[in-house]
């Protein structure tokens, strides 16, 4: 017997890599030029944020800017609530924004970042997305 095999097999990882679950979220095209949509319907889920800690998020923002889509948890990062007030309603004035209806605190759609409001600097979750066949795909954390 080598050394290798002395050894026996390697020990998994102490935390392995969560795998994301994939949420179909419909045809990606529905997100037209210049939207700004709260969805409801996909499964809650959690993330850790070293400034609110474990935070819970209870739907998504999509939006398409200058022809790219953009995804992200539906959490303000001033308090954690959802930016509408369950009516869906996210758009600022101006189109580049995403609105907090809450204090008042507006988003870019580009990066995600507070512009103005009490959470001014910080930036919304972004959430790793795909489209595939033309469905848009998100892939939300495990656990």
């Amino acid at each position: 017997m080598d050394e290798a095999d002395a050894s026996g097999p390697a020990a998994p990882p102490a935390n392995p890599p969560a795998i994301p679950r994939r949420v179909h979220c419909g045809p990606a095209w529905m997100v037209t030029e210049g939207a700004r949509i709260a969805v409801p319907v996909v499964p809650n889920f959690h993330f850790d944020d070293p400034d609110l800690g474990r935070v819970k998020a209870r739907g998504l923002l999509l939006a398409r800017r200058l022809g790219r889509l953009f995804v992200y948890a539906n959490v303000c990062r001033h308090i954690p609530l959802t930016l509408d007030l369950g009516d869906g309603e996210v758009a600022g004035l101006e189109s580049a924004t995403f609105l907090c209806h809450h204090h008042g605190a507006r988003f870019r759609i580009e990066d995600g970042r507070c512009i103005s409001g009490p959470c001014e600097g910080e930036s919304l979750v972004a959430i790793p997305h795909v489209v595939e066949d033309g469905e848009l795909i998100v892939l939300l954390p495990s656990g």
